[in-house]
């Protein structure tokens, strides 16, 4: 006899597929963020990371892909983490972008993540800088996000 269970089954609605590293190459990233001699130190079918010169000293930027993984949870622990946390809308879907700010004004703006939901699944590119000079952190983390979602399918 096959045991059965009063709980109720969960519909969860899968978002598109996210090709490796969010459809972004390395060029791309390199590009994206200025930074010399980024190694991809980590790539997997749900994710990929870049260091600069493969250490985990300095720049290091990743694109997450989490599926059936409550968004909330993410946001949460941003608004937990850093400066602050806003809604954000990027080619029509709806997430959170979530920054960091530096006490020293020359420092400024050094970490910049953008979660975007897709149904019970959501993605997150996290750019993080080192020292001055950089691109705009978050400008970076969402063209990367506009990117990744345009490669879905």
């Amino acid at each position: 006899m096959v045991p059965t269970t009063d709980a109720p089954e969960q519909n969860i609605s899968h978002g598109p597929f996210f090709p490796e590293c969010g459809g972004v190459s390395d060029e791309e990233i390199a590009n994206q963020t200025r930074v010399p001699g980024l190694v991809n130190t980590a790539k997997t079918s749900v994710g990929c990371q870049w260091l600069s010169g493969g250490s985990i000293l300095g720049p290091h930027f990743s694109f997450s892909w989490f599926r059936g993984s409550p968004i909330g949870r993410e946001r949460k622990t941003m608004e937990l983490s850093r400066t602050s946390v806003e809604d954000i809308n990027i080619e029509g879907h709806d997430g959170f972008i979530g920054i960091n700010e530096d006490p020293d004004p020359k420092i400024g703006v050094n970490l910049c993540e953008v979660g975007i939901q897709f149904g019970d699944d959501f993605i997150e590119w996290s750019i993080s800088f080192a020292q001055p000079p950089y691109p705009d952190a978050c400008e970076v983390a969402k063209e990367l996000t506009r990117q990744s979602i345009v490669n879905s399918k």
